[in-house]
């Protein structure tokens, strides 16, 4: 559904710059690589059935069990490019992350408004992004198949587009579903640490499949993510995408 990365460049240097990237970034993925993400896209529902979601509203549930902290997530796309995070903390308030399509921005009860740049404008492009699982050779520079690892899972390291650092994902052979990735996320004054997703379950909404489990390992804890709602194509509110007045 979204498209993030709206640079503002002239028309002509846009065009020019957008295909030099695909280009660059095809001509070094192998074609396995690409056979895999290109079935990865497919066990999705495919890149159509996602071009159908204008908008998108979910609920999530995020546990932390090593703190025992509880916390709902409730998030907003628009299409192309638009993105609302609200994350309720009990006892502690909300935490707000958005991107406009060209400013990120959040807001929470300890630095209170900022906008956002470097690493983190960058996590808001890619977290805006709705359709990023049917568009992999679009975030990717280089792809490889490294073998399998041992589940059995064929494992495809790969070096982002936007930072260049490295990615191993693990798909399965059968589903050719994404089951782990090892990344690296910007985890606020720590910088860009090391994590692990792992997929625990897909489900399926209409005509598209989404990760609705997760589990997630960085800095020594596990933090546990699940979707309990999703609603395609609804009203949006598009004011609230707008970075507030200071």
């Amino acid at each position: 559904m979204n498209r993030p990365n709206s640079f503002r460049l002239p028309l002509s240097l846009a065009c020019f710059s957008i295909f030099a990237l695909a280009f660059n970034a095809s001509a070094q993925i192998s074609p396995e690589a690409q056979s895999i993400f290109d079935r990865y896209a497919e066990a999705l529902g495919g890149y159509e059935a996602y071009e159908e979601i204008e908008s998108a509203k979910l609920q999530m549930s995020m546990e932390i069990p090593a703190v025992g902290m509880a916390m709902q997530t409730d998030v907003t796309f628009l299409n192309p490019d638009r993105f609302y995070l609200n994350v309720t903390v009990p006892g502690m308030g909300n935490m707000i992350q958005a991107y406009d399509g060209e400013k990120g921005w959040a807001k929470d009860m300890i630095q209170g408004l900022r906008e956002l740049k470097g690493a983190e404008l960058n996590k808001m492009r890619s977290d805006a992004d709705f359709q990023e699982g049917v568009k992999l050779s679009q975030k990717y520079a280089t792809a490889n198949v490294d073998g399998e690892d041992a589940d059995g899972l064929i494992r495809v390291v790969a070096t982002t587009i936007e930072e260049g650092h490295e990615e191993t994902l693990y798909f399965e052979k059968d589903t050719g579903l994404l089951r782990k990735n090892d990344t690296i996320e910007y985890m606020g004054e720590q910088g860009m640490l090391p994590a692990q997703m792992k997929v625990t379950e897909y489900s399926t909404y209409g005509d598209i499949k989404l990760p609705t489990r997760m589990e997630i390992s960085a800095m020594g804890m596990l933090i546990n993510i699940s979707i309990v709602s999703f609603e395609p194509n609804v009203e949006v509110d598009n004011s609230i995408f707008a970075m507030p007045e200071q």
